[in-house]
C-alpha cells in the first residue's frame, strides 16, 4: 500500500509537459521568405509557441509570418527536422533566415527552457 502511493504522490507531482528539443519555421508564401529558428526546449503547447512567434515577429520585423514549431523529440531530431526545413524551403526558392534563440528567447518568455 505504501509503494502505491508513493507512485501516485509522483505522478502527481511529475510536471504537465516534459520539455521537447524544438524549432520553429516562419513563412511568408508571398514574399517567398522564411525564417527558421535555432532549436531550443520548451514544454509549451506548439499552438501557443507559434502565436507569441507570430506576434512577436510582427511587431519587432515588421512582416508577418506564419510559424510552425514541431516537435522534435531530443536534440538531434530537432536539428535534422530544422535541416531537413531548410533544404526545403531553399528548394522552393525562399530566401531563408535564422532566429536567433536570443530572439526566441525574447518571444517566448516562460514558454521557453
Amino acid at each position: 500500500m505504501l509503494r502505491r502511493a508513493a507512485a501516485v504522490a509522483i505522478v502527481l507531482t511529475s510536471p504537465a509537459a516534459a520539455d521537447e528539443w524544438r524549432f520553429c519555421v516562419g513563412v511568408a508564401p508571398a514574399n517567398h521568405e522564411s525564417v527558421i529558428s535555432d532549436v531550443f526546449t520548451s514544454g509549451a503547447d506548439s499552438a501557443r509557441l507559434e502565436s507569441r512567434l507570430q506576434g512577436w515577429y510582427r511587431a519587432h520585423h515588421g512582416r508577418t509570418l506564419t510559424f510552425q514549431c514541431p516537435h522534435g523529440g531530443d536534440r538531434v531530431a530537432a536539428l535534422n527536422g530544422q535541416t531537413a526545413a531548410l533544404q526545403f524551403n531553399r528548394t522552393l526558392g525562399y530566401a531563408v533566415n535564422g532566429l536567433p534563440v536570443n530572439e526566441v528567447t525574447m518571444a517566448l518568455g516562460e514558454d521557453l527552457f
